[in-house]
Protein backbone atom coordinates (compact mmCIF):
# COMPACT_ATOMS: atom_id res chain seq x y z
CA UNK A 1 0.00 0.00 0.00
CA UNK A 2 1.48 3.35 -1.10
CA UNK A 3 0.96 5.91 1.71
CA UNK A 4 2.24 9.49 1.93
CA UNK A 5 1.16 12.48 4.02
CA UNK A 6 0.38 14.79 1.07
CA UNK A 7 0.64 14.73 -2.71
CA UNK A 8 4.06 15.70 -4.09
CA UNK A 9 6.14 15.26 -7.23
CA UNK A 10 7.86 11.86 -7.23
CA UNK A 11 10.41 10.19 -9.47
CA UNK A 12 8.46 6.94 -9.31
CA UNK A 13 6.72 5.68 -12.41
CA UNK A 14 3.06 6.67 -12.50
CA UNK A 15 0.63 3.91 -11.65
CA UNK A 16 -3.13 3.92 -11.49
CA UNK A 17 -3.03 1.90 -8.28
CA UNK A 18 -4.68 4.07 -5.59
CA UNK A 19 -2.39 6.07 -3.32
CA UNK A 20 -3.39 7.15 0.17
CA UNK A 21 -2.81 10.59 1.68
CA UNK A 22 -3.93 10.70 5.33
CA UNK A 23 -2.94 14.38 5.64
CA UNK A 24 -5.56 15.31 3.06
CA UNK A 25 -8.15 13.14 4.78
CA UNK A 26 -7.48 14.75 8.17
CA UNK A 27 -7.72 18.27 6.76
CA UNK A 28 -10.98 17.51 4.95
CA UNK A 29 -12.43 15.80 8.01
CA UNK A 30 -11.47 18.75 10.22
CA UNK A 31 -13.10 21.17 7.79
CA UNK A 32 -16.36 19.20 7.72
CA UNK A 33 -16.48 18.54 11.48
CA UNK A 34 -15.71 22.20 12.19
CA UNK A 35 -18.56 23.32 9.95
CA UNK A 36 -21.06 20.91 11.51
CA UNK A 37 -19.96 21.81 15.04
CA UNK A 38 -20.29 25.52 14.34
CA UNK A 39 -23.77 25.07 12.86
CA UNK A 40 -25.07 22.91 15.71
CA UNK A 41 -23.27 24.31 18.75
CA UNK A 42 -22.29 27.89 17.98
CA UNK A 43 -24.80 29.10 15.42
CA UNK A 44 -27.98 29.06 17.56
CA UNK A 45 -26.49 31.68 19.88
CA UNK A 46 -25.35 33.86 16.97
CA UNK A 47 -28.65 34.36 15.12
CA UNK A 48 -31.92 36.01 16.06
CA UNK A 49 -35.09 34.25 17.14
CA UNK A 50 -36.70 32.51 14.16
CA UNK A 51 -33.67 33.07 11.96
CA UNK A 52 -32.12 30.02 10.31
CA UNK A 53 -28.63 29.12 11.50
CA UNK A 54 -27.81 27.96 8.00
CA UNK A 55 -30.12 27.71 5.00
CA UNK A 56 -30.45 24.62 2.86
CA UNK A 57 -28.93 26.51 -0.04
CA UNK A 58 -25.89 27.45 2.06
CA UNK A 59 -25.41 23.91 3.34
CA UNK A 60 -25.68 22.53 -0.19
CA UNK A 61 -23.18 25.07 -1.48
CA UNK A 62 -20.69 24.26 1.27
CA UNK A 63 -21.13 20.53 0.70
CA UNK A 64 -20.52 20.89 -3.03
CA UNK A 65 -17.42 23.01 -2.43
CA UNK A 66 -16.12 20.55 0.15
CA UNK A 67 -16.54 17.57 -2.19
CA UNK A 68 -14.88 19.36 -5.11
CA UNK A 69 -12.00 20.46 -2.88
CA UNK A 70 -11.38 16.85 -1.83
CA UNK A 71 -11.63 15.57 -5.41
CA UNK A 72 -9.19 18.21 -6.68
CA UNK A 73 -6.67 17.66 -3.86
CA UNK A 74 -6.64 13.89 -3.35
CA UNK A 75 -5.63 11.02 -5.65
CA UNK A 76 -5.65 10.86 -8.64
CA UNK A 77 -5.96 14.56 -9.62
CA UNK A 78 -3.82 15.78 -6.74
CA UNK A 79 -1.07 13.25 -7.42
CA UNK A 80 -1.14 13.84 -11.18
CA UNK A 81 -1.07 17.61 -10.72
CA UNK A 82 1.77 17.48 -8.21
CA UNK A 83 4.29 15.92 -10.54
CA UNK A 84 3.00 14.15 -13.64
CA UNK A 85 0.60 16.29 -15.66
CA UNK A 86 0.64 20.08 -15.90
CA UNK A 87 -2.92 19.86 -17.22
CA UNK A 88 -4.06 18.26 -13.94
CA UNK A 89 -2.21 20.98 -12.03
CA UNK A 90 -4.04 23.67 -14.00
CA UNK A 91 -7.41 21.98 -13.49
CA UNK A 92 -6.66 22.03 -9.75
CA UNK A 93 -5.86 25.73 -9.78
CA UNK A 94 -8.97 26.69 -11.75
CA UNK A 95 -11.16 24.49 -9.54
CA UNK A 96 -9.78 25.97 -6.31
CA UNK A 97 -9.91 29.58 -7.47
CA UNK A 98 -13.12 29.81 -9.47
CA UNK A 99 -15.33 27.00 -8.20
CA UNK A 100 -14.40 25.76 -4.73
CA UNK A 101 -13.70 29.14 -3.13
CA UNK A 102 -16.99 30.78 -4.22
CA UNK A 103 -18.97 27.68 -3.20
CA UNK A 104 -17.39 27.51 0.25
CA UNK A 105 -17.88 31.23 0.72
CA UNK A 106 -21.52 31.10 -0.31
CA UNK A 107 -22.04 28.16 2.04
CA UNK A 108 -20.68 30.09 5.02
CA UNK A 109 -23.33 32.17 6.84
CA UNK A 110 -22.30 35.72 7.84
CA UNK A 111 -22.07 34.83 11.54
CA UNK A 112 -19.73 31.92 10.77
CA UNK A 113 -17.60 34.09 8.51
CA UNK A 114 -17.18 36.61 11.32
CA UNK A 115 -16.33 33.79 13.72
CA UNK A 116 -13.55 32.58 11.43
CA UNK A 117 -12.16 36.04 10.67
CA UNK A 118 -12.09 36.95 14.39
CA UNK A 119 -10.13 33.83 15.29
CA UNK A 120 -6.50 34.29 16.47
CA UNK A 121 -4.05 34.65 13.62
CA UNK A 122 -6.70 35.53 11.05
CA UNK A 123 -5.99 39.27 11.06
CA UNK A 124 -4.16 39.30 7.70
CA UNK A 125 -6.98 37.39 6.02
CA UNK A 126 -9.56 39.78 7.49
CA UNK A 127 -7.48 42.68 6.23
CA UNK A 128 -7.61 41.30 2.70
CA UNK A 129 -11.37 40.76 2.82
CA UNK A 130 -11.80 44.42 3.78
CA UNK A 131 -9.52 45.75 1.02
CA UNK A 132 -10.79 44.61 -2.39
CA UNK A 133 -7.97 46.12 -4.44
CA UNK A 134 -5.32 44.57 -2.19
CA UNK A 135 -7.13 41.19 -2.36
CA UNK A 136 -7.17 41.51 -6.17
CA UNK A 137 -3.42 42.23 -6.22
CA UNK A 138 -2.62 39.35 -3.84
CA UNK A 139 -4.72 36.90 -5.85
CA UNK A 140 -2.89 37.76 -9.05
CA UNK A 141 0.52 37.78 -7.33
CA UNK A 142 -0.20 34.27 -6.06
CA UNK A 143 -1.19 33.22 -9.58
CA UNK A 144 1.98 34.68 -11.11
CA UNK A 145 4.45 33.66 -8.39
CA UNK A 146 3.22 30.11 -7.89
CA UNK A 147 3.57 29.44 -11.62
CA UNK A 148 7.15 30.65 -11.92
CA UNK A 149 9.25 27.62 -12.95
CA UNK A 150 11.73 28.09 -10.09
CA UNK A 151 8.97 28.27 -7.48
CA UNK A 152 6.94 25.36 -8.82
CA UNK A 153 9.95 23.09 -9.44
CA UNK A 154 11.25 23.83 -5.92
CA UNK A 155 8.02 23.32 -3.98
CA UNK A 156 6.31 20.47 -5.81
CA UNK A 157 8.82 17.72 -4.87
CA UNK A 158 8.18 18.54 -1.20
CA UNK A 159 4.99 17.37 0.47
CA UNK A 160 4.91 20.54 2.59
CA UNK A 161 5.63 22.61 -0.52
CA UNK A 162 2.68 21.19 -2.47
CA UNK A 163 0.45 21.55 0.59
CA UNK A 164 1.57 25.19 0.90
CA UNK A 165 0.62 25.82 -2.73
CA UNK A 166 -2.81 24.27 -2.20
CA UNK A 167 -3.47 26.36 0.91
CA UNK A 168 -2.24 29.63 -0.60
CA UNK A 169 -4.30 29.12 -3.77
CA UNK A 170 -7.46 28.53 -1.75
CA UNK A 171 -6.93 31.31 0.82
CA UNK A 172 -6.11 33.95 -1.80
CA UNK A 173 -9.23 32.98 -3.76
CA UNK A 174 -11.42 33.04 -0.64
CA UNK A 175 -10.07 36.48 0.30
CA UNK A 176 -10.71 37.84 -3.20
CA UNK A 177 -14.28 36.58 -3.54
CA UNK A 178 -15.09 37.66 0.02
CA UNK A 179 -13.64 41.11 -0.66
CA UNK A 180 -15.73 41.84 -3.73
CA UNK A 181 -18.82 40.48 -2.01
CA UNK A 182 -20.72 37.28 -2.60
CA UNK A 183 -23.69 37.70 -4.91
CA UNK A 184 -26.37 37.05 -2.30
CA UNK A 185 -25.07 39.43 0.39
CA UNK A 186 -27.02 42.48 1.44
CA UNK A 187 -26.08 45.49 -0.65
CA UNK A 188 -24.63 47.44 2.29
CA UNK A 189 -22.03 44.72 2.82
CA UNK A 190 -20.72 44.70 -0.75
CA UNK A 191 -18.75 46.95 -3.05
CA UNK A 192 -20.50 49.17 -5.52
CA UNK A 193 -21.83 46.95 -8.28
CA UNK A 194 -19.86 48.70 -10.98
CA UNK A 195 -16.56 48.16 -9.16
CA UNK A 196 -17.43 44.51 -8.69
CA UNK A 197 -17.81 44.13 -12.45
CA UNK A 198 -14.42 45.78 -13.02
CA UNK A 199 -12.66 43.43 -10.61
CA UNK A 200 -14.12 40.36 -12.30
CA UNK A 201 -13.19 41.73 -15.72
CA UNK A 202 -9.68 42.31 -14.38
CA UNK A 203 -9.52 38.65 -13.41
CA UNK A 204 -9.64 37.71 -17.08
CA UNK A 205 -6.46 39.60 -18.00
CA UNK A 206 -3.49 38.12 -16.14
CA UNK A 207 -4.16 34.39 -16.73
CA UNK A 208 -3.86 34.97 -20.48
CA UNK A 209 -0.15 35.79 -20.09
CA UNK A 210 1.13 32.48 -18.65
CA UNK A 211 -1.56 30.64 -20.59
CA UNK A 212 -0.28 32.01 -23.89
CA UNK A 213 3.32 31.39 -22.83
CA UNK A 214 2.55 27.73 -22.14
CA UNK A 215 0.79 27.34 -25.49
CA UNK A 216 3.43 29.00 -27.67
CA UNK A 217 6.60 27.95 -25.84
CA UNK A 218 8.62 25.51 -27.94
CA UNK A 219 9.95 23.61 -24.93
CA UNK A 220 8.49 22.41 -21.61
CA UNK A 221 8.67 25.16 -18.98
CA UNK A 222 8.82 22.97 -15.85
CA UNK A 223 11.45 20.29 -15.30
CA UNK A 224 9.03 18.61 -12.87
CA UNK A 225 6.68 17.70 -15.72
CA UNK A 226 9.29 17.46 -18.48
CA UNK A 227 11.17 14.59 -16.82
CA UNK A 228 8.21 12.91 -15.14
CA UNK A 229 7.19 9.48 -16.35
CA UNK A 230 4.18 9.87 -18.59
CA UNK A 231 0.80 9.03 -17.15
CA UNK A 232 -0.34 8.49 -20.73
CA UNK A 233 2.25 7.10 -23.15
CA UNK A 234 0.97 9.09 -26.15
CA UNK A 235 0.73 12.40 -24.26
CA UNK A 236 4.21 14.01 -24.24
CA UNK A 237 5.19 16.90 -21.97
CA UNK A 238 4.93 19.49 -24.75
CA UNK A 239 1.34 18.53 -25.60
CA UNK A 240 0.51 18.44 -21.89
CA UNK A 241 1.81 22.00 -21.54
CA UNK A 242 -0.27 23.22 -24.50
CA UNK A 243 -3.47 21.77 -23.02
CA UNK A 244 -2.62 23.23 -19.61
CA UNK A 245 -2.09 26.63 -21.21
CA UNK A 246 -5.47 26.43 -22.91
CA UNK A 247 -7.10 25.50 -19.59
CA UNK A 248 -5.63 28.65 -18.00
CA UNK A 249 -6.04 30.88 -21.05
CA UNK A 250 -9.49 29.82 -22.21
CA UNK A 251 -10.84 27.44 -19.57
CA UNK A 252 -11.14 30.13 -16.90
CA UNK A 253 -13.30 32.34 -19.11
CA UNK A 254 -16.63 30.45 -18.84
CA UNK A 255 -16.51 30.57 -15.02
CA UNK A 256 -15.63 34.27 -15.01
CA UNK A 257 -18.31 35.04 -17.61
CA UNK A 258 -20.91 33.38 -15.39
CA UNK A 259 -19.68 35.45 -12.44
CA UNK A 260 -19.79 38.57 -14.56
CA UNK A 261 -23.34 37.82 -15.71
CA UNK A 262 -24.48 37.21 -12.14
CA UNK A 263 -22.89 40.45 -10.95
CA UNK A 264 -24.55 42.38 -13.77
CA UNK A 265 -27.92 40.77 -12.99
CA UNK A 266 -27.67 41.70 -9.30
CA UNK A 267 -26.71 45.25 -10.27
CA UNK A 268 -29.67 45.47 -12.64
CA UNK A 269 -32.07 44.19 -9.98
CA UNK A 270 -30.72 46.65 -7.40
CA UNK A 271 -31.12 49.56 -9.82
CA UNK A 272 -34.69 48.47 -10.60
CA UNK A 273 -35.56 48.39 -6.90
CA UNK A 274 -33.95 51.78 -6.35
CA UNK A 275 -35.85 53.26 -9.29
CA UNK A 276 -39.11 51.95 -7.85
CA UNK A 277 -38.44 53.64 -4.51
CA UNK A 278 -37.82 57.06 -6.06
Amino acid sequence: MNVAWWCSAQKATWTWAPQYYPGIWLVMLALLVGYIYAVRRVGPSRVGVGEAVVTRSQATSFGAGWVLLWVATDWPIGALGAGYLLTAHMIQYVTYSLVVAPLLLRGTPPWMRELVLNAPGMGPLRGLTERPFLAFIVFNLVLATSHLPFVADTLKPLQFGQMLLDVIWLLSALAFWAAIGSFDDDEEHTLAHGKRLLYIIGMTVLPTIPGAFFVFSEFPVYTTYEFATRAFADFPARDDQVIAGLVMWVGMMPFLMVRLALAFFVWSQAESRRAGEI
